[in-house]
């Protein structure tokens, strides 16, 4: 999915969150995808989502039964958390795991349920993983380590796979790839590592080759 119209922030803090998801709203661009580190946030708006609509709060069950899902979710180490829900989406069912450690027997259950991962996110140590029902993919697996799994992701790429979830703690990085149902034509994957948020430049250069932002994560890239 590529969009003409995409904004990204970062280093936001808590008070200046909901202003910045205001505007985006106000200019027709709903999340596409959250991250946080050192208790700031970063976050990434696009017009091309396929989302209705879209809220930003913590009473889950409540929204579910509204049918919104959880798209993107990300926390802070002071405990400050978002979870952005979003209508619109094709899943039918979700279920969600907060963990000390990343929950991988769990996901692996889900997994045989017809689950499959759709949004990760971390709050200091502790991990959050979502699973839907109806996510369009035909098979995922992951890639766990405590650097950046450079090999394994190349690896996964050549056998068709593309990450669509990643996140990170500071012990430890996860990706999430998945092969879809439907395979996109010409379909290409890059990824960014920095050790602050990629600049303007870095930006822009990937979309002049028609590549948007999928996920953003903080977490460990190296020894």
């Amino acid at each position: 999915m590529f969009s003409a119209f995409c904004r990204y922030h970062y280093d936001i803090s808590n008070s200046r969150l909901h202003q910045y998801i205001e505007e985006g709203n106000e200019a027709g661009l709903l999340i596409s995808c959250v991250a946080s580190a050192t208790n700031l946030w970063a976050l990434v708006m696009d017009a091309g989502t396929g989302f209705s609509s879209q809220v930003y709060e913590d009473w889950i069950m409540e929204q579910w039964d509204n049918r919104f899902y959880i798209t993107s979710i990300a926390g802070t180490t002071n405990g400050s958390s978002l979870v952005v829900m979003s209508k619109g989406t094709p899943y039918t069912q979700q279920a969600y795991k907060v963990s000390e450690y990343f929950p991988y027997n769990w996901i692996n259950r889900k997994w045989k349920e017809g689950f499959h991962v759709t949004s990760m996110g971390t709050a200091g140590n502790r991990w959050v993983v979502v699973m839907s029902r109806n996510a369009g993919y035909s098979d995922q697996v992951v890639e766990l380590d405590f650097v950046y799994p450079s090999e394994g992701i190349h690896r996964r790429w050549e056998s068709g796979y593309r990450i669509t979830s990643c996140a990170g703690t500071p012990n430890q990085v996860a990706f999430i790839l998945s092969i879809p149902k439907r395979r996109p034509m010409d379909e290409a994957q890059e990824t960014l590592r920095t050790s602050a948020f990629p600049s303007d430049r870095m930006v822009k250069e990937k979309w002049a080759k028609k590549l948007c932002i999928n996920s953003v994560c903080y977490g460990r890239t190296k020894c």
